[in-house]
C-alpha cells in the first residue's frame, strides 16, 4: 500500500465504510449464535439458556465459558481463520469493497472480506501473513499495536478489524474485560491523535493516518450491517467523542430495524439513522443499499 493511501490532505474528510456481521447473516455465513455456541463449556438448564438469550451478544460468551474467554478464543482461533463465504456473498462483498471509500472497517474477526477480494488470501495463527501491515511501527511500544494493524489487499482500500482478528486470538474483543482494555487503548490513542491533528491543521499540513481511529474520528462514517446494540460501549463512546471534537463529521447508521431506545441514543450523539430500503429480504436490502451508497458517495 502506497504511503499516500494512508495520508490525509489538509481539509480532506475521509469516506469510511464500517461493516458488521449483517451481510454474513443474510447469506448464511457462520452466525454469532453458532460462534458463541462453539466455545460453550458450561452446562445450562433450559431456563438459563433462555436467560442468556436476553443478554447482549458481546457478553454472552462470559457466561457460556464461565469467564474463561481467553482459553476458548485460542482454541477456536484457527477455526475462525479458515471460514469462507459462499460465491454469492463474495460477489456482494466485492461490490461493497469497490465503493468509492478511503478505507473499510469491519467489526468481524473473520477474513471473509479479504478472501472475497483475493482468492490467495491466507491468515492463520502463528504464521506470517503477507497482507497484514502496520500503519505505526511504534504501536507495540505503547501496547496499541491492535489499533494500527490493517490489511492491504490488491487495489482495494485498507481493511481494519476494529474488534480484533481471528488469527491473533488475544486481539478479539468479547466480554467486559476485553471491551474495557480496548476502550482504554482508544482513549490513550485519541489524545495523541487530537494533538497531532490540531498541530497539522494549524499549519495547513497533511498528516499520516496511523489507526482506524483516525479514519473514524476524522471521516464521514457509513455503518452497514452492524447492530450498534447498547452493549457496544466502545463504539457508542467513540461516536460521542467524535461529536465533541469533530461535530461537522458525520456518522450514518443504515439499520432498518432500529429499536426506539437505540434511536434515541443515536439522536443524542448526532448519529443519522437511515431505515429506508428494507422490504423483508436482507439480500435484496444490501444490494439496494450498495447501489444507494454508490450514488451518495
Amino acid at each position: 500500500m502506497e504511503e499516500s493511501k494512508l495520508q490525509l490532505a489538509y481539509g480532506q474528510v475521509p469516506k469510511v465504510l464500517l461493516l458488521g456481521n449483517g451481510i454474513n447473516r443474510a447469506y448464511g455465513f457462520a452466525s454469532w449464535d453458532e460462534m458463541i455456541e462453539s466455545i460453550r463449556t458450561k452446562d445450562l438448564s433450559d431456563r438459563e439458556k433462555e436467560c442468556v438469550k436476553n443478554i447482549p451478544y458481546p457478553l454472552q460468551p462470559v457466561i457460556l465459558t464461565s469467564d474463561h474467554l481467553g482459553m476458548q478464543m485460542e482454541i477456536i482461533s484457527e477455526q475462525l481463520s479458515l471460514l469462507n463465504a459462499g460465491t454469492e456473498e463474495n460477489e456482494m462483498l466485492r461490490t461493497f469493497a469497490s465503493l468509492p471509500v478511503d478505507t473499510i472497517l469491519t467489526a468481524n474477526y473473520t477474513y471473509e472480506l479479504e478472501k472475497a477480494l483475493n482468492s490467495s488470501f491466507t491468515c492463520l495463527p502463528g504464521r506470517r501473513c503477507s497482507f497484514r501491515k502496520s500503519a505505526y511501527t511504534e504501536g507495540g511500544k505503547y501496547n496499541t499495536e491492535q489499533l494500527h494493524t490493517y490489511f492491504d489487499v490488491n487495489k482495494y482500500p485498507p481493511i481494519w478489524h476494529i474488534h480484533g482478528e481471528a488469527a491473533r486470538h488475544n486481539t478479539m474483543v468479547w466480554g467486559h474485560y476485553y471491551y474495557g482494555k480496548l476502550l482504554a487503548k482508544m482513549q490513550q490513542y485519541i489524545s495523541s491523535l487530537l494533538s497531532c491533528y490540531n498541530a497539522r491543521a494549524a499549519k495547513g499540513q497533511s498528516m499520516n493516518l496511523r489507526s482506524w481511529l483516525d479514519y473514524f474520528m476524522l471521516g464521514d462514517v457509513h455503518i452497514v450491517g452492524l447492530g450498534m446494540a447498547l452493549s457496544e460501549i466502545d463504539l457508542w463512546w467513540l461516536v460521542n467523542c467524535k461529536k465533541r471534537h469533530f461535530p461537522d463529521r458525520q456518522v450514518i447508521l443504515y439499520k432498518p430495524d432500529m429499536k426506539p431506545e437505540e434511536k434515541l441514543l443515536a439522536e443524542a450523539y448526532s448519529v443519522t439513522v437511515n431505515t429506508d430500503g428494507f422490504t423483508g429480504d436482507y439480500k435484496a436490502y444490501y444490494s439496494w443499499l450498495c447501489t444507494e451508497l454508490e450514488r451518495i458517495l
